[in-house]
């Protein structure tokens, strides 16, 4: 789909005077033109590029959807690649979040590619953000374009996040760019033995952090945590009912198992989503209290 009113900006010698994304004049394989429609990401808001397989799980793309959104509300920019996927359930949950997300295309910005993605496209747009390109107007998206471009999405960020990844994912070349650059990386572990996953494991094993949960990744960007009253409002319904039930001393398994009448397994569910949200640790073996 072919769309016009782009805007062009170029990295000159009197880089003060330029709007050109700064984030990105400290690197060299920069491009020197940018092409877009809509704006450029805001110069010193936190920002993170989430990106990972097209041929995603359903729960690859519940956290995709998840944690852009929650970083959204927290106000910072995501960046991806709008490709179908972890890219574009990541953009969508972004723009439920509320702060503008950017997508950075291997194509001309005056075309919308996956053309599936149009709605998207424009909701980006709408909302906002913008769709940048190192690629003049008419160029087709070619698949050489598409490693190139994930240095400027990792460019842009302060850090990248892979979600599903396979060993030879191009989400990896985002990485490889990312390392590069000085950037940090995380990435959403997975069951072993799984190829979706084994990409994000062999990043683990690397030494790319691990991201169970939102907090982990505004920890890094050292974003502060919002109280425990206000995170209570996202919690679902069992885990309510277990951090109330934890009250403000220490707890056993077996006493919440009495408390709230649920099964053993059920507790330590909660419990365990409760830790990820970093509302709930365990002091030793099944004690458990509040953060």
């Amino acid at each position: 789909m072919k769309e016009t009113n782009i805007e062009m900006i170029t990295k000159k010698v009197e880089w003060s005077e330029q709007n050109y994304p700064k984030v990105l004049l400290q690197y060299e394989k920069v491009p020197k033109t940018l092409y877009y429609r809509g704006r450029l990401p805001k110069s010193g808001c936190p920002t993170v590029a989430i990106v990972g397989a097209r041929a995603c799980s359903n729960y690859g793309r519940l956290y995709a959807r998840k944690w852009a959104k929650e970083l959204s509300q927290a106000g910072v920019q995501i960046i991806s690649g709008m490709a179908r996927g972890i890219d574009t359930y990541a953009q969508l949950g972004a723009l439920e979040g509320g702060t503008p997300t950017f997508a950075v295309l291997g194509c001309g910005v005056d075309y919308c590619y996956p053309e599936e993605n149009l709605e998207l496209y424009h909701d980006i747009i709408r909302s906002g953000g913008g769709i940048l390109s190192e690629y003049k107007e008419g160029e087709k998206p070619l698949a050489w374009h598409f490693p190139q471009r994930n240095r400027i999405i990792s460019g842009l960020a302060d850090l990248v996040v892979v979600i599903e990844a396979k060993p030879k994912s191009g989400s990896l070349i985002t990485v490889e760019w990312a390392l590069e650059q000085g950037k940090d990386v995380m990435a959403m572990p997975g069951p072993i033995g799984e190829p979706l996953n084994e990409g994000c494991n062999q990043l683990i094993r690397a030494g790319a952090g691990i991201v169970t949960c939102v907090e982990d990744i505004l920890e890094l960007l050292q974003i502060q945590e919002k109280p425990a009253e206000e995170r209570m409002i996202k919690l679902e319904p069992l885990q309510k009912e277990m951090y109330e039930a934890l009250g403000n001393g220490t707890k056993t398994v077996e006493e919440l198992v009495a408390a709230t009448g649920l099964e053993f397994g059920t507790v330590l569910e909660a419990l365990f989503q409760l830790q990820k949200c970093k509302m709930v640790h365990q002091v030793m073996g099944q004690y458990y209290e509040r953060k």
